[in-house]
């Protein structure tokens, strides 16, 4: 960090906390706490990432003796958690400086199985100091049911450390993303048939795939889930990546293939692609403009440079610094 974002962040911090930024104590709030996410060598993207923004760190409602201790505590809108944010605020002191956070990263199109009346959403929502959604959609939704202002702020990236990782080897493939929430793997098996190259379905779990008999047949392999870091070398693997996920979304592996440099085609709906790779974004049902822009990457040498130069820079918006910036203004907005 610059010692003119250094200077700016501190004048943040001592206005909403009487201290320098490097001395702000953070905790994020479940009942849940992913342990393997926690345990993998590299953190990946998304919501888990703040806690090394901030140096902080992620416990149990249960197990917290002092919220008043921390300056700023993240609770992440989940079913079993976002009741915590009125829970919390009876434990602080009535002149407590601790700020609350209330997250949403999760797509709009799966609120209705998981979110009941927006009253109840909007009276568990009042007393967090600053509320934010990943992108825009769920950003204006809470906005609706609010009636306040609602940041849009993307989870960060390690990009630094994302960009220094290199491949062991590389295949003439490409990979498909595979994702839980829209189980689409038919449809996208059409652009990348018979292109020359291997076929790969990334990211798979076959507990979630109804039709995993015909899922089997329409990639030359198939990779199950699996930790981070071997996740991003089996993305460095693969010469081209194709994302067509269906619903709106930040997205948090097209921010990983553009730090790790990676050509990718992706779905108009994901945000990070319209950021990092405009050139070859495309609605994720046109399979046919979809194919057409795998083979000019595969066959234009100058416009695959183009493409990947591009996410390389734009990638830097999801770093810990600018991400740690964007929290902190929010949060002095409110």
């Amino acid at each position: 960090m610059s010692n003119n974002n250094e200077e700016e962040l501190n004048k943040i911090t001592q206005k909403l906390f009487d201290k320098d930024v490097k001395d702000i104590k953070y905790l994020m709030v479940t009942n849940f706490i992913h342990q393997q996410l926690l345990e993998e060598d590299l953190t990946r993207t998304g919501l888990y990432q703040w806690i090394n923004v901030f140096r902080g760190e992620v416990k149990r409602y249960r197990d917290v003796k002092d919220f008043n201790e921390y300056d700023i505590i993240q609770v992440n809108l989940s079913v079993q958690d976002y009741y915590l944010i009125n829970e919390i605020k009876s434990k602080l002191k009535p002149d407590s400086k601790t700020l609350i956070v209330a997250n949403n990263d999760y797509t709009v199109e799966l609120w209705q199985n998981s979110f009941d009346f927006p009253e109840r959403m909007k009276r568990e929502l009042k007393e967090a100091d600053m509320i934010f959604g990943t992108e825009e959609h769920m950003s204006n939704a809470l906005e609706l049911i609010t009636g306040r202002k609602i940041h849009i702020i993307p989870h960060p990236c390690f990009v630094k450390r994302m960009k220094s990782l290199t491949p062991k080897r590389k295949f003439p493939a490409i990979g498909v993303l595979w994702h839980r929430y829209d189980k689409v793997s038919f449809i996208p098996s059409l652009a990348i048939d018979d292109l020359g190259k291997e076929t790969w379905l990334l990211g798979y779990d076959h507990k979630q795939d109804s039709k995993k008999f015909s899922t089997s047949t329409r990639y030359d392999k198939v990779f199950q889930g699996t930790n981070f870091l071997e996740f991003c070398e089996q993305l460095m693997s693969a010469e081209i990546i194709y994302e067509p996920f269906t619903l709106t979304s930040h997205g948090r592996t097209t921010i990983d293939t553009a730090a790790l440099g990676l050509p990718t085609v992706g779905s108009n709906r994901v945000e990070s692609v319209r950021r990092c790779f405009p050139y070859t974004c495309v609605d994720p049902w046109d399979v046919k403009e979809a194919r057409n822009l795998l083979k000019k990457l595969i066959n234009d040498e100058e416009f695959r440079e183009k493409v990947v130069s591009y996410a390389r820079e734009a990638v830097e918006y999801y770093n810990h610094q600018n991400s740690k910036e964007r929290y902190l203004k929010a949060l002095l907005e409110g």
